[in-house]
C-alpha cells in the first residue's frame, strides 16, 4: 500500500540536505507576498473580491492567506493586488523532480500516490467551494515540516480571464501544467485535475528509461517534459502509448496509469472530476495513507505529535510507549522511525523494537497507515537478518508471524500492504523454524488467497510466488500447497503474465518447488511444457529466467517421459529443444547458466526412447564443446560427463547392431 513513509525514504535518501535543514528550523514562520498588478481599477476591485475568499479557506494542505489589499506602484503607476502568504516550507515538489530527473531514478508509486492522496483531498474541498486553484504547477506544490505538502500561489478568476495580461504576465514554462481548455478561456474544477494529472505523471517521467520511452514514441529532438505535453494538447492519443510504456517498462500500476488517463482527458467534459474520483479504490488506498478526513477519520489535532526528533531510538521508543493506544502519537513516530532504519545502531536494535511494533498492531487493528508502517520496517529488519544470515530471534517467532498474517487477513483489499507482507514472509520463510510457523499458522492458504484475488496484478503476483517457493521446501507445507491448489494457481499465474520477465522468473520459481510433490495427468504435463518452452522462447536473454524455467523443466522431467518428447518434438510455433541450444550460445559465459542446460539435458538422457533423437540433433557434440570450454568447473564437467556416457549406449548399440547386420 503506498504510504507517506515512502516518501519521507525518497527524499531522506535522495534530499538529505532538505531534512538536516528541517531538523534546525524551529517554530519558525515567514511570509511571502504574492502582487497581481491590475491597470484597471474596476478589475483591481473585482479581483479583491474574489481574493478575500482565499482568506476563509482552512485547510491542512492549503498555505495561509494572512492578508489581501491593494497597492499602488508608483514606477509603472499600476494598481496591485497584494496576498500575503504564511510560508513555512522546506521546499517544493519541483526540487524532488529535478534532484530525480538529475540522477535519472525513477519516483516509487507509493510517494505518488501520498501526493496523490493529499491533491483529491485538497481539491474536494476547494472545488465544494466554488474555489478554482488554476495555476497548479510543482513550484507551487511546497513540502511542509512534516512532510506533507501545501498548495500556494492561487490565480484569481478575473487574471485568468483577462487574456492579454494573462498571456503577457505567464511565462511559457509556466503554463506547461495547464489544461488544454485555456486556449478556449474556458476554466471550471476539471481545469485543476488536468493540471494534477500532468504533474503526476512528470513523477513518472524521471528516470533514464521513461526520458528514453517519450524521446521514442514522441521524436523530440530535445528530451524536455514540455514538450511531452505540448504533443499530449494537440493530440490526446499521445498519451496512452507513453502510458502503456510507463506500466510495461517501469511497472507503474495499470490502476494509476488508467487514472492519470482519465485526469488528462482533453475534452474537460469527459475528464473525471474530483468527487468521482474518491469512489475508486486505488483513490481510497491514497487518501487513508495520507489520513484524509473523507476516509471518515479525525485528522490529527495541531500540535500532539511532539517526536523527539534528534534523540535516540531508546527515547523514541519511551515516546511511542506513553501513548500507545493513540494514533496521533505512532503515526509520526513510526515515519520517524522509518527515516531512522538507514542508520546501522537502529537496524541492530530490532530486540527492543519489534515488541513495541507487534503492540502497535494488536492496539491498532483497524489503523491501516500504523499497519504499513510497522510492516515496512518489520520487512527492512528481515532483509538485514538475512545479509547477516541471522534465522532466530523475535523477528522469526510466532507473535511476529501470527500478528502479520492477521494484518494480511484483515487488510486484504489494501494491494500494496499485500505485497509488503508478501516480500516479508518470504524472506522469514528462509529460516526453517519460521516457514514451519508460517505453514501452521495457514500462511499457506493467506498467500494463495492474495495470489487468487490479484492475480492480473504482476507487482503482487512477484512476491506471492517467491514467498510460495520459500515455503514449499518444507515437506509440511508443501502438501498444504498441494491440497489446497498452488501449482494450477501459480500455472495461471504464468500464463496470464507470460510476457513479464520478473514474473515469469519468480512463477517458474514456485512451479519448480511445487512439481516435486505433485501428481500431474498427462495433459497437464504437456501443457505446462509447452507454456515453459513459450517462455523460455520469449525471456532467452535472460539470465535467470532461463536459470529458472531449466529448472522447472528438469524437475518436470524427472517425473515424465512426455516433458522430454514435448521438448524434442517441435509444434508450430516453438521448437523446445533449439530454443535450449539457442540459449547455451546466448548465455555461454555464465556458468550458472550453462549448468541448469547442462542439468535439463542429464535429466532428459534417463529416457533411452529419447537418446536418438538427442544423437540426431547432435546434443553430444554440444555437450562436448562446453566440457572443453568448462574443463575447470568440477560441477559442470561432471553433469556434462553422466549425459555423455548415457549418449554413448546408444552410439554403442547402434555399432553393434551394424556388426550383426554385416554377419
Amino acid at each position: 500500500m503506498a504510504n507517506r513513509y515512502e516518501l519521507l525514504r525518497t527524499i531522506s535518501k535522495d534530499c538529505y540536505g532538505v531534512l538536516q535543514m528541517m531538523r534546525d528550523v524551529k517554530e519558525s514562520r515567514t511570509v511571502a507576498v504574492k502582487m497581481i498588478e491590475c491597470m484597471d481599477e474596476a478589475m483591481v476591485n473585482k479581483a479583491l473580491r474574489e481574493a478575500m475568499i482565499l482568506l476563509e479557506l482552512k485547510h491542512p494542505n492549503i498555505c495561509k492567506y494572512k492578508e489581501i489589499f491593494v497597492g499602488w506602484n508608483k514606477e509603472d503607476a499600476a494598481l496591485s493586488v497584494c496576498m500575503v502568504i504564511e510560508y513555512s516550507s522546506v521546499g517544493d515538489l519541483a526540487f524532488i523532480i529535478r534532484d530525480k530527473r538529475r540522477r535519472m531514478e525513477k519516483v516509487r508509486e507509493m510517494v505518488i500516490k501520498n501526493f496523490l492522496g493529499q491533491m483529491v483531498d485538497v481539491l474536494v474541498f476547494l472545488h465544494s467551494k466554488n474555489v478554482i486553484h488554476g495555476n497548479l504547477k510543482p513550484t507551487n506544490i511546497l513540502l511542509m515540516q512534516d512532510l506533507s505538502f501545501a498548495i500556494s500561489d492561487f490565480i484569481v478568476p478575473t487574471f485568468i480571464k483577462d487574456e492579454v495580461k494573462f498571456k503577457i504576465r505567464m511565462k511559457d514554462d509556466e503554463k506547461t501544467w495547464m489544461a488544454p481548455e485555456l486556449a478556449e478561456g474556458k476554466v471550471n474544477s476539471k481545469y485543476d485535475i488536468w493540471s494534477t494529472g500532468c504533474i503526476i505523471l512528470e513523477m513518472m517521467m524521471c528516470s533514464k528509461i521513461s526520458v528514453e520511452i517519450y524521446f521514442q514514441l514522441l521524436s523530440q529532438k530535445e528530451k524536455e517534459f514540455k514538450q511531452v505535453v505540448q504533443a499530449i494538447k494537440i493530440d490526446g492519443k499521445q498519451l496512452e502509448p507513453i502510458l502503456e510504456e510507463l506500466h510495461t517498462k517501469l511497472k507503474y500500476t495499470s490502476n494509476l496509469c488508467d487514472l492519470v488517463q482519465r485526469m488528462m482527458e482533453q475534452n474537460d467534459e469527459k475528464r473525471i472530476s474530483a468527487v468521482e474520483m474518491v469512489e475508486l479504490q486505488y483513490v481510497k488506498e491514497a487518501l487513508i495513507i495520507c489520513n484524509s478526513s473523507l476516509t471518515g477519520r479525525k485528522r490529527s489535532p495541531v500540535g500532539l505529535m511532539n517526536v523527539p526528533y534528534g534523540a535516540d531510538i531508546d527515547k523514541l521508543l519511551v515516546y511511542m510507549q506513553s501513548g500507545i493506544d493513540v494514533e496521533e502519537v505512532q503515526i509520526p513516530a513510526l515515519k520517524y522511525m522509518v527515516y531512522l532504519m538507514y542508520e546501522a545502531e537502529v537496524l541492530m536494535a530490532s530486540a527492543r523494537i519489534i515488541p513495541v511494533l507487534i503492540t502497535l498492531l494488536n492496539c491498532h487493528p483497524k489503523c491501516l497507515e500504523i499497519q504499513a508502517y510497522v510492516c515496512q520496517i518489520l520487512l527492512k529488519f528481515a532483509i538485514k537478518a538475512t545479509e547477516l544470515s541471522v534465522e532466530d530471534g523475535i523477528l522469526f517467532s510466532e507473535a511476529v508471524i501470527n500478528i502479520v498474517l492477521s494484518v494480511m487477513e484483515s487488510q486484504r483489499k489494501c494491494v500494496d500492504l499485500q505485497v509488503v507482507i508478501c516480500k516479508l514472509l518470504m524472506v522469514l520463510s528462509g529460516s526453517e523454524a519460521a516457514g514451519k510457523l508460517i505453514g501452521q499458522a495457514n500462511g499457506i492458504q493467506s498467500i494463495l488467497m492474495t495470489l487468487r484475488m490479484y492475480i492480473d496484478y504482476s507487482h503482487i503476483c512477484i512476491p506471492c510466488c517467491g514467498a510460495i517457493w520459500s515455503l514449499v521446501t518444507n515437506k509440511g507445507n508443501a502438501r498444504t500447497a498441494q491440497l489446497e491448489g498452488a501449482l494450477e494457481t501459480v500455472w495461471q499465474v504464468l500464463e496470464n503474465h507470460l510476457q513479464n520477465g520478473d514474473v515469469v522468473k519468480s512463477a517458474c520459481s514456485a512451479l519448480w518447488a511445487l512439481s516435486l510433490e505433485e501428481t500431474l495427468s498427462d495433459a497437464q504435463f504437456e501443457d505446462i511444457t509447452l507454456l515453459l518452452i513459450q517462455a523460455f522462447d520469449l525471456h532467452i536473454r535472460k539470465e535467470n529466467s532461463v536459470k529458472n524455467i531449466c529448472l522447472t523443466l528438469s524437475s518436470l522431467i524427472r517425473m515424465s517421459e512426455l516433458v522430454a518428447f514435448r521438448i524434442l518434438v517441435p509444434d508450430m510455433q516453438h521448437d523446445g529443444l533449439k530454443v535450449i541450444k539457442e540459449s547455451y550460445y546466448i548465455h555461454q559465459t555464465d556458468a550458472k547458466v550453462v549448468q541448469t542446460i547442462c542439468m535439463v539435458f542429464l535429466d532428459m538422457v534417463q529416457y533411452e526412447d529419447v537418446l536418438p533423437d538427442l544423437i540426431s540433433q547432435k546434443v553430444d557434440k554440444l555437450l562436448n564443446e562446453i566440457k572443453i570450454k568448462f574443463a575447470s568447473n568440477e560441477d559442470i564437467v561432471t553433469v556434462v560427463n553422466s549425459t555423455l556416457l548415457k549418449l554413448q549406449t546408444i552410439d554403442g548399440k547402434s555399432e553393434n547392431e551394424g556388426s550383426k547386420t554385416s554377419v
